[in-house]
């Protein structure tokens, strides 16, 4: 098993060989919590299963990146590129998530209580079944994005773009002003 700093040094060097890495070791799991990666180029890295509890993503691009599964709660990805990105089934709560480009993006299944989406670019992402109670939308642009089933129980979506029609969730307790 390789050892977390050597992880964060192989994946700030090259997500493709990062990507080579995990696929040589499917089984081994990846430790990176509190690890500080902000202002890098990590696109299409492979994160599924990942733990970054606390890591420090911020502004750092990590286009069409896999984070199925992955831990990220209190995980700072401020200002991000997360176009296409998959965060299906990720534990997400407290994460930041401010001024995030996410266009494209799935959220199924995640858990993301109390995060916040504030001034992010959601435009056409994915929410089927997540749980966004108490999260920030407060800027947000959600044009054509897809909450069936989402819990957004007291989500702030004051000053927010998106089709209030086309989110197929109970709204109850949602700020929506």
């Amino acid at each position: 098993m390789i050892a977390s700093a050597d992880l964060v040094a192989l994946l700030v060097e090259s997500a493709r060989g990062f990507n080579a890495y995990r696929a040589a070791h499917p089984g081994e799991p990846v430790e990176l919590a509190g690890a500080e990666l902000s202002g890098r180029d990590l696109a299409g890295a492979d994160l599924r299963g990942a733990n970054l509890f606390e890591a420090n993503l911020s502004w750092t691009n990590l286009e069409g990146a896999n984070f199925e599964g992955a831990d990220l709660r209190r995980a700072w990805l401020e200002g991000c590129t997360l176009a296409g990105a998959r965060f299906d089934a990720a534990r997400m709560d407290h994460a930041n998530l401010r001024s995030a480009k996410l266009r494209g993006a799935t959220f199924r299944g995640v858990s993301l209580r109390w995060g916040t989406f504030q001034h992010a670019d959601l435009r056409d992402a994915t929410f089927d079944g997540a749980n966004l109670r108490r999260v920030v939308f407060c800027d947000a642009d959600l044009t054509g994005a897809a909450f069936r089933n989402a819990n957004l129980a007291e989500a702030d979506l004051r000053w927010a773009t998106y089709q209030l029609d086309a989110i197929e969730s109970d709204l109850a307790g949602a700020c929506i002003r």
